[in-house]
């Protein structure tokens, strides 16, 4: 039986997206990792903001290594109404090159500086 050329152009499309897929999935996987996971986290104290539960401090945590990060531990801490208090969060997994935004939350709103730290992270 023979083919009429849609289907041959259509044979060539399909190789051909799949040799390109193949070609970047096995160049990714045999590349060079370079850098270790990089995990860090800015504030974005503008955008804080007052709910019915308190104060919210929206943060974005980045990782610029290679390698992806998980189980990254962050913690922010201000002075709230005279007293010390620390809000924690957690990233489960957080892929190389990528970013994710958290919200760090307090009683009321901060007096002053928030610091901010990546904790801990582990490495899959």
């Amino acid at each position: 039986m023979r083919k009429n050329w849609v289907e041959w152009a259509a044979l060539g499309v399909s190789v051909v997206s799949i040799a390109a897929v193949v070609s970047f999935l096995v160049l990714d996987g045999l590349g060079n990792r370079g850098t270790r996971a990089m995990p860090t986290v800015e504030l974005d104290m503008a955008g804080g903001y007052e709910t019915e539960l308190g104060y919210v401090v929206p943060a974005t945590v980045r990782n610029d290594g290679d390698a992806p990060a998980e189980r990254v531990v962050l913690e922010a801490s201000a002075r709230v109404d005279g007293e010390q208090q620390m809000s924690a969060f957690e990233v489960d997994f957080l892929p190389s090159r990528s970013e994710v935004e958290v919200y760090f939350g307090f009683d009321a709103e901060p007096e002053g500086e928030v610091a901010v730290r990546v904790v801990a992270f582990g490495v899959p």
